[in-house]
């Protein structure tokens, strides 16, 4: 398995959050939507993703980001400082 470091800040943080939170509800609704197999197939994305997502929040945890960078809300994002 390949991999790679990076580091990223919590606005960084807040727009990945969001992105696999919304791909995280995509899945969901395509599980309901599709038949058994398909549907299998689908529910092993969502646990994988699911179990990076848990990893990246202890991440975002143990590096003191604030509570805000998990936040959903459909807010500006600012980029200036990028």
């Amino acid at each position: 398995m390949r991999s790679f470091d990076t580091t990223i800040d919590e606005k960084l943080f807040n727009l990945l959050w969001r992105s696999i939170s919304e791909r995280e509800s995509e899945l969901e609704c395509n599980i309901e939507r599709s038949s058994a197999d398909e549907s299998a197939l689908i529910g092993n994305d969502l646990v994988y993703l699911r179990l990076c997502k848990n990893d990246l929040k202890d991440k975002a945890k143990t590096a003191n980001f604030s509570e805000g960078v998990f936040s959903l809300e459909e807010d500006y994002i600012d980029l200036s400082e990028l």
